[in-house]
């Protein structure tokens, strides 16, 4: 049997490490698989996995960023001296630990997740293993393009997530004559029996609260469509460190009422939450092919985002499954999710077809691409 490994920095919540878990567990019903992990966090997995999956992990710990910024702020030496010397030691281990790993794979194949993981590929992995790298991430700027070139340099085969990205990397690694670039996109580990009935004004939106999702964005949207649906709510499903900030954006705008911030919640918790919802909003400043638009879609939700490149259009069919907004149309978009609302056969009619389009990102679909390649 052929064995895989994937380079993941950690295994709790994010979307490169859902698809990565979901992409592992389907490789284990055909290949040894294993996952090495430079972190534990001190945390089990925030996603099931197999257990035909080996996990390695590098270092039992986590990165202290948040302590170390807090040290600083303290203004205190002896701390900011202890979290220091931390922090120098975890960024040593996490490459000189990955590149020992690296140095030992006897896979048939490796699969980055990340370019750091990449530039060690090309440099350290033995010439028996064939190197893929999967980017996960949209940049266009100068300094990562640089940056990939030199990454890829000896990588034997980029896995892009839709057409876009693949134009992209196509022009930007011309010059590169080994590597392949494969179009593959992001998988759904399965799609619910259940279908949220879309009787409300519910609308819903998913992720790290961090600026580039850009949820100050959607609250802003969120209070011109209360002022035209004054029912309306929204709910705002995850945790991160601007949590702080965007409840006081809330409160400011007098929407306490009517917007909930969850928290960190489980995968079963964001699939509940999407079935009592009714409409999915985006307001990213940029996406590549996000996994949370796939998967709103196959509790049946109709969609709407901010149309960045590349990865909300490689999903939403204008007026099929939803519609595309200009990038920071606030106005715009707050008049899209109002006239959906207030159409109930339209609303329907989204909805059903974002269900039916899902079933194209299952397992039977996506995994014999991975096979041929592998």
């Amino acid at each position: 049997m052929k064995k895989i490994t994937i380079l993941l920095l950690h295994l709790q919540h994010g979307g490169i490490e859902k698809q990565t878990v979901n992409l592992a567990n389907c490789f284990s019903e055909h290949y040894a698989v294993e996952i090495i992990s430079v972190y534990s966090m001190g945390m089990p997995p925030a996603y099931p996995i197999d257990p035909r999956i080996s996990v390695r992990y590098l270092i039992d710990d986590a990165p202290n960023r948040d302590e170390f910024k807090a040290a600083v702020n303290s203004k205190n030496p002896l701390r900011i001296l202890k979290e220091g010397f931390k922090a120098c030691k975890i960024l040593y281990l996490k490459k000189h630990l990955m590149i020992k790993a690296i140095k030992s794979l006897d896979s048939n194949s490796v699969l980055s997740t990340r370019v750091e993981f990449a530039e060690l590929l090309s440099k350290h992995a033995p010439s028996t293993v064939s190197t893929i790298t999967q980017e996960h991430l949209h940049d266009d700027s100068e300094k990562y393009i640089e940056r990939t070139k030199k990454a890829f340099k000896k990588i034997d085969r980029l896995v892009v997530l839709c057409p876009g990205s693949r134009e992209n990397f196509s022009g930007w690694l011309g010059d590169n004559r080994r590597i392949e670039i494969t179009e593959i996109p992001n998988i759904l580990d399965s799609v619910p029996e259940e279908t949220a009935p879309l009787g409300g004004y519910k609308i819903i939106s998913v992720g790290r609260l961090h600026p580039v999702k850009n949820f100050s964005s959607l609250i802003r949207v969120f209070e011109k469509i209360s002022k035209s649906i004054p029912e309306a709510t929204l709910t705002i499903v995850g945790g991160g460190e601007e949590e702080d900030t965007l409840r006081q954006e809330i409160s400011s705008l007098g929407l306490d009422s009517k917007v909930t911030i969850t928290g960190m919640v489980s995968a079963d918790e964001v699939k509940e939450y999407m079935l009592g919802a009714d409409l999915y909003l985006m307001t990213s400043h940029t996406e590549c092919f996000p996994m949370v638009l796939l998967e709103a879609s196959s509790v049946g939700l109709p969609l709407i985002s901010y149309d960045v490149p590349v990865g909300p259009g490689a999903i939403i069919t204008e007026g099929e499954n939803g519609y595309l907004v200009p990038y920071g149309d606030e106005d715009g978009m707050a008049n899209m999710a109002v006239s959906v609302l207030r159409n109930r056969e339209l609303l329907a009619k989204l909805g059903g077809k974002a269900k039916e389009m899902s079933y194209s990102y299952t397992q039977d679909n996506i995994l014999p691409l991975w096979q041929n390649i592998l």
